[in-house]
């Protein structure tokens, strides 16, 4: 039988625990941890409760149940849809105020992250009507990272105790590199056919 050596993975453990992503990733995911929550709940419930092979519907054969509250079915998968795209959001802002520091691109990293999301997760359907596909928050947490980390990788230093136009104007610019490298990389994304299977 082969002996672990506790020690080094506890080391380990402890390494990746300072490192400073992984403090800026705790920090988001516990801003957004009662959304997570309240998103998993109801997904459970639409799974299990409100699909025609759920386990629910099955077991005791609430057939009947399913046809008749489509209405309730379709305002339940629109909240959980939404509650995706805050979490996304939340997750987005909360990571960018932890790496970026600076309010107006915190705006606007959480409208990037959530326009990128929605925009990923929209399919056209048979009769070219729009699909919002229903994805897990593991994705918005993802595109909230990716984001992120585009604004910081254009970030640019910027002194904002002047109070000169110039300053003003690098600031404000400093948001149009990330933002259209943003919309290039989801434009390319959706021309390759990219898609996450929903089940």
């Amino acid at each position: 039988m082969k002996k672990y050596n506790i020690q080094s993975i506890i080391d380990w453990l402890y390494r990746i625990s300072t490192l400073k992503w992984f403090n800026y990733l705790q920090d988001a995911l516990i801003a957004a941890f009662p959304i997570i929550v309240v998103n998993g709940f109801l997904e459970t419930i639409l799974q299990a409760l409100m699909t025609d092979n759920g386990f629910f519907v099955v077991i005791f054969h609430l057939e009947h149940f399913v046809a008749s509250n489509a209405v309730l079915i379709n305002q339940l998968t629109v909240l959980v849809q939404l509650l995706q795209v805050f979490a996304n959001t939340i997750i987005a802002v909360q990571f960018s105020r932890n790496v970026i520091k600076s309010l107006d691109n915190n705006i606007a990293c959480g409208a990037m992250a959530a326009f990128s999301f929605i925009i990923l997760s929209i399919k056209l359907g048979q009769n070219h009507e729009l699909i919002f596909l229903i994805h897990g928050v593991t994705f918005a947490l993802l595109t909230g990272l990716g984001v992120s980390k585009c604004f910081d990788f254009f970030r640019v230093e910027v002194n904002k105790d002047d109070n000169d136009y110039q300053n003003a104007l690098i600031a404000t610019l400093t948001n149009i590199k990330p933002i259209l490298c943003i919309i290039f990389c989801v434009l390319i994304l959706k021309i390759l056919n990219f898609e996450i299977d929903s089940n």
